[in-house]
């Protein structure tokens, strides 16, 4: 370890603004936006041997929808979205998107084509990407640094506590909505049972909205610029251009990590039912229990490490943590797809899940760490961007290309998701550990900036 990672200084922690409890509700709030977010994206991954049957398309179609329909539009609209989040209310901001992509979610049980349910996932993704920079924005402003990672660690568990209870309440109620009558709705008219699911999971999203419409905006720190004036698209550029080796690696190694985890959300429950001959109820439930539980002990523990490691004086720490976690975390994400017997696969995924939920959320947080509090949502943006959008892209049609044209066996699934594994963590490794003394250099950069200036 260099003596670098050791010093205490850096950037003035944010002022008290709430009560001491106060900020972490409003983690609560973010959450539970980021949960139905979570399974309003999750909820067709359960769907996916009824939505081709019905709607006669193969692996690969499947494989886009899952990717391309909702990351497309979602990474387009991600670095608007954010300079809106670094200039006006951040809380509308969330509260209009959670309304849109619930409306939007319930909208696609109306589809029964498969170009009308890919554009409606378009319409989700567009929605859905007002909630990443706000959010984290808004975090930045209500915690100081050190406690930054753990209150981001709770808002990403929502990603696994909402795969999770996507998995574990769809998986069954899709299997018991196949064995009914054929549905008819009222004006609609005959759908699909996939297509009712869409319908239960959205509408809920609404009463979600109302609740972050009614949080208290945290007043802006960390400033170098006045409060609404927009910083040009060439200094955020300039800023990038400066920090180029870090964000490269960071970006990189962060990258592989979330590819290999859109991954396995994509096909984890479907590799249960081909290869291990699941009912769909089965499958969801087992891989829904698995995600909830050790996905959410996963990503408190990753923020409680981080912090912990922090307050020890190595401030890269979660850098440090992300890197030790791909060495640690990928025989275990191999294995899983190779395992002979459900149970055995079911074991392999407790470790493996416990282990992808430690650093999601700290990729973002590093980058509230490191950049001027008017460039946190477009910082986060560009994240985004180059991690998410990749990974959600590439991931669920990666793992259709070599099952449906290398393997050329739907059984073969687990197969594939075990080939990317091995591939993604070592090298993802390999870059986050390069990129500790750039974060370091980055943080002694962050401490000169301007601190507090009320919105």
């Amino acid at each position: 370890m260099s003596g670098n990672s050791k010093r205490a200084d850096g950037p003035v922690p944010a002022p008290r603004q709430f009560g001491a409890w106060y900020p972490w509700y409003a983690v609560i709030v973010l959450t539970l936006a980021a949960t139905i977010s979570a399974i309003d994206r999750q909820v067709l991954a359960l769907m996916i041997g009824p939505v081709k049957r019905d709607l006669q398309i193969s692996d690969t179609q499947m494989g886009l929808l899952l990717g391309a329909a909702f990351a497309t539009l979602h990474t387009l609209a991600s670095f608007p979205m954010a300079r809106l989040a670094d200039r006006y209310s951040r809380k509308w901001i969330i509260a209009g998107g959670i309304f849109c992509w619930s409306l939007l979610t319930a909208a696609s049980a109306l589809a029964h084509r498969y170009s009308t349910l890919f554009l409606a996932r378009m319409g989700v993704g567009v929605s859905e990407a007002s909630l990443p920079p706000a959010a984290y924005s808004m975090m930045s402003d209500y915690f100081s640094q050190k406690q930054l990672p753990l209150a981001v660690g709770i808002f990403q568990s929502a990603t696994f506590f909402g795969v999770g209870f996507a998995s574990f309440v769809g998986g069954p109620l899709i299997q018991h909505l196949e064995m009914q009558p054929a549905l008819v709705v009222p004006i609609v008219g005959d759908m699909y049972p996939w297509q009712a699911a869409f319908l239960v999971v959205g509408l809920p999203g609404v009463l979600v909205a109302v609740l972050a419409a009614g949080l208290r905006e945290p007043a802006r720190t960390g400033r170098v610029v006045e409060v609404r004036q927009s910083v040009p698209i060439a200094d955020i550029v300039r800023f990038a251009r400066a920090r180029w080796v870090l964000l490269s690696l960071h970006f990189g190694g962060f990258f592989l990590m979330a590819l290999q985890g859109y991954s396995l959300f994509a096909w984890g429950a479907e590799y249960f039912i081909r290869a291990h001959e699941m009912s769909r109820a089965q499958a969801g439930v087992s891989f829904g229990l698995v995600a909830m539980i050790f996905g959410i002990l996963g990503s408190f523990s990753g923020g409680a490490i981080a912090t912990w490691l922090m307050a020890r004086g190595y401030r890269d720490g979660p850098m440090r943590l992300a890197a030790l976690k791909c060495v640690i975390v990928t025989p275990f994400a191999v294995a899983f797809g190779l395992m002979g017997e459900a149970w055995s696969a079911v074991a392999a995924m407790v470790p493996l899940t416990f282990l992808m939920a430690l650093t999601p959320g700290l990729g973002a947080a590093v980058m509230q760490t490191i950049a001027p509090n008017e460039m946190r949502g477009q910082m986060v943006a560009v994240y985004l961007t180059f991690v998410n959008f990749f990974a959600l892209l590439l991931a669920p049609l990666i793992v259709a290309l070599l099952t449906e044209f290398v393997f050329r066996s739907e059984g073969a699934l687990g197969y594939s998701l075990s080939v990317l594994a091995a591939m993604a963590y070592p090298t993802a490794a390999v870059l986050l550990w390069l990129a500790l003394k750039p974060y370091r250099q980055a943080l002694e950069a962050a401490a000169g900036f301007g601190i507090t200036r009320r919105a």
